[in-house]
């Protein structure tokens, strides 16, 4: 008699997939999905953009054990993954585990470009929307085109969850510039309430909850004002100067040293454990430059050859300043 796997076991399944990550989003933000998804008990959650199908399966799962509630997810699937068993395309993929996993009855998944498939798709979610999660194309484009077609279907107490809100972490402007654009025309906080949460990986998430039945359609800008918001995003002009304050970089400095002789010791290794165990090594000078972080305590493991290791070592960087300079002493191991 075979043995019923999980639900659990095939989520972490496809968590150790050879092309999950770091495609998928990381299983903290993907657990956090899973409740939050269970605390709102949404009917109905649209999903854009979902690769192989792993936050989908935090959705459905949260789902399933309130017993009740679809999830429709949205995707190209424009290409094929190494899924372990070869090369294969990412629908055959996601469509493999919906039924491993037994979810047919709650999952749907929707081929195609969201802004394209709307047409198809909208007798089913027309202000039906509880849950709207956007992580699909991530060009101001991209943003603004899945915001215009599917805000207004989401219901008046709703939420929206956009993925890589950080654009100095990720590499993406697309949502950065949507949140920038919503706050500046006070959109954000009149008709939406909003709240960042950082994430693991730094690249961040925001929770948009909506107010108000007001229709809202955002016009994308002119080509010469696209540029613009790129620019803005790489430090070079801001894109909305009278209305938002660039946001701040923040840098720490730690600088290793011998306990007894004040001295740096090159090559020492600190270890950030709350980002995927990220290691940086030591200049000449015993220093450490961590840029690209955002305000939070940080753990770190910081360690030398011949060196008593500082383990779980608290850095708070906070964002009164933007520069943190901070001494770590070791102290040399007994022969």
């Amino acid at each position: 008699m075979n043995k019923r796997i999980s639900l659990s076991e095939i989520i972490q399944e496809v968590d150790q997939l050879p092309c999950s990550h770091p495609a998928s989003v990381n299983i903290d933000v993907a657990q956090y999905y899973y409740c939050i998804t269970k605390m709102l008990r949404p009917l109905l959650v649209v999903e854009i953009g979902c690769f192989i199908g792993f936050s989908t399966l935090h959705f459905a799962k949260a789902l399933k054990e309130l017993s009740f509630g679809k999830v429709i997810s949205i995707d190209a699937f424009d290409h094929n993954v190494d899924a372990g068993r070869g090369m294969v395309n990412r629908q055959e993929v996601a469509e493999y585990y919906r039924k491993k996993a037994g979810l047919e009855d709650i999952i749907t998944y929707v081929k195609g470009y969201s802004t394209l498939v709307y047409t198809k798709i909208r007798d089913q979610i027309k202000n039906k929307i509880d849950l709207l999660y956007i992580d699909g194309d991530h060009t101001v484009k991209g943003m603004f085109g899945d915001f215009n077609t599917y805000y207004d279907d989401v219901r008046v107490g709703g939420y929206i969850i956009i993925h890589d809100v950080n654009p100095e972490m990720c590499g993406v402007h697309g949502p950065r510039a949507l949140i920038d654009h919503l706050k500046s025309y006070r959109t954000i906080p009149n008709d939406i309430e909003l709240i960042e949460m950082p994430t693991r990986d730094g690249f961040g998430i925001a929770i948009l909850h909506k107010k108000t039945d007001k229709r809202i359609t955002i016009h994308l800008p002119e080509p010469k004002v696209l540029k613009r918001i790129k620019n803005k995003f790489l430090g070079k002009i801001p894109y909305f100067p009278a209305k938002i304050v660039q946001r701040p970089v923040y840098v720490l400095h730690v600088t290793i040293i011998d306990g007894q002789s004040k001295k740096p010791i090159p090559g020492s290794r600190i270890t950030c454990l709350q980002r995927f165990n990220e290691v940086r090594i030591a200049n000449k000078d015993g220093c450490v430059i961590i840029d690209n972080y955002l305000p939070n305590r940080y753990l770190f493991d910081i360690s030398a050859e011949g060196y008593v290791a500082q383990s779980d070592f608290i850095i708070d960087l906070s964002a009164e300043k933007p520069l943190h300079n901070v001494t770590v002493p070791l102290i040399k191991q007994s022969c």
